[in-house]
């Protein structure tokens, strides 16, 4: 091994439970007035995590991505237009209650305390995720930051996570081996992004993917939670020591 383990996180569903999202979501599929359709067998969270994946800094952007996305569960026009202007500045507001999911940060200690290299890469925007570092001081645990505003492209496009292995290598001045780089996420999304840039992927089930689709996207290890990662055979002699 050239180094030791690179490890990087998906955040939300991972490192922040996005409780916040599911509320709101909640709240917005009780008010009849955008007469839904179609939304009998979506869960709270799927339906927010589409708003949040097809928003953008650019609201033109990000208008036409959400109006398209949601015609099936909201036919008339003007109520989808309105819906977009409510819920994109609804859900912030909540994000203050939003807390870090338990056991993560005794797993980041862990693999700190042990010189593994800690990163993120989210589809989140930038200022959102720099936002919950700070709230939850976790600056001195992660060495790379990677949200949708660093790359044009978002995962499962490979090219988040090749930003955050170009960042790592400079910063540490490594020759990196892909077979020594992991990449944990809680949607099959995740698992697609790490199997295109060609690293170990890792599936958390208590994230808000469901097991079985998490199942089907074949990832390289699979944790019921957050700390059966220190137990992992990959890791076990860096940190049993």
């Amino acid at each position: 091994m050239s180094h030791r383990p690179i490890m990087l996180f998906d955040f939300d569903g991972v490192i922040i439970t996005q409780k916040s999202l599911e509320y709101t979501a909640s709240v917005f599929l009780k008010k009849n007035f955008y007469n839904w359709r179609n939304t009998e067998n979506l869960r709270f969270i799927d339906f927010a995590r589409m708003f949040e994946e097809a928003d953008s800094k650019n609201r033109i952007k990000a208008f036409f991505r959400i109006i398209k996305i949601y015609r099936q569960y909201i036919p008339r026009l003007w109520k989808r237009i309105i819906f977009f202007m409510k819920f994109r500045t609804t859900y912030p507001k909540y994000e203050k209650y939003e807390s870090i999911k338990a056991n993560f940060e005794d797993v980041l200690i862990k693999f700190k305390e042990n010189e593994f290299i800690i990163g993120i890469v989210s589809n989140t925007s930038g200022n959102r995720l720099k936002y919950f570092i700070d709230k939850f001081n976790l600056n001195t645990y992660f060495s790379v930051l990677i949200s949708r505003d660093d790359t044009n492209y978002r995962k499962p496009d490979p090219h988040p996570i090749f930003a955050a292995l170009g960042e790592i290598k400079r910063v540490f001045k490594l020759s990196i081996n892909k077979n020594d780089v992991y990449y944990v996420g809680d949607l099959p999304q995740d698992i697609q992004c790490a199997k295109n840039a060609g690293i170990n992927s890792i599936a958390l089930l208590s994230g808000h993917g469901t097991k079985e689709s998490l199942e089907d996207s074949k990832p390289s290890f699979i944790l019921e939670d957050i700390k059966d990662i220190l137990v992992i055979e990959p890791f076990k002699k860096f940190l049993l020591d």
